[in-house]
């Protein structure tokens, strides 16, 4: 993933004609939300974003691989819902002014979010199934859902076909164990992930 950067170039003594320092400065350019939605309207994201800390990320494309294991996902979160939670694939989700990431999947309030993307106010738990960007998963995205209080966050390496789990502790989300054939969410323990079907 890549962010928009650009370059300053300054003279380093535009006074000494026969000096010749160049200083070049990499600038980085912060976008609030409400600015990358016009740039949106303007036609100048032209492929899948996100805005994480105020940088545009470019996303990457979804594989066959990936694609399955939330299929997956979804299906079986879908199935064992009854009306308790809502299940967004690849949908924003409003984590303050600066923040707008796509997770892969997120279980949130059953209700209607006309106005706002849910937050974590409304979140139960976050999905993230990596292909290649397993160490930005785990790295700089888990940093941002813990700053911003996400109470439950599932990384899902679909290389190795491994689920690493992380639960809100204090502002830091800690990874707990994942034992045993299934995997459930702390907001709803009776929701079941089969590991096996996931990654069979």
């Amino acid at each position: 993933m890549t962010g928009w950067k650009s370059n300053r170039v300054f003279d380093g003594d535009h006074r000494a004609r026969n000096r010749s320092c160049v200083i070049q400065v990499m600038t980085t350019h912060r976008f609030s939300i409400a600015e990358y939605y016009r740039l949106g309207e303007l036609g100048l994201l032209d492929q899948r974003t996100e805005l994480i800390d105020g940088i545009i990320l470019d996303m990457e494309p979804i594989g066959p691989w990936h694609a399955d294991i939330l299929q997956i996902l979804a299906h079986t979160f879908d199935q064992q819902a009854c009306g308790r939670f809502s299940v967004r694939v690849q949908s924003p989700i409003d984590l303050g002014s600066v923040s707008q990431p796509q997770p892969d999947l997120v279980l949130c309030k059953v209700q209607r979010y006309r106005n706002r993307h849910p937050g974590p106010a409304q979140i139960y738990l976050v999905v993230e199934v990596a292909d290649t960007t397993l160490d930005f998963d785990l790295g700089q995205k888990r940093d941002l859902y813990a700053n911003a209080g996400v109470p439950e966050y599932w990384v899902i390496d679909a290389q190795a076909k491994k689920l690493t789990r992380f639960l809100l502790a204090g502002t830091d989300l800690v990874e707990r164990a994942v034992s045993g054939t299934s995997v459930s969410p702390e907001a709803f323990t009776d929701v079941s992930i089969d590991l096996a079907e996931l990654f069979g």
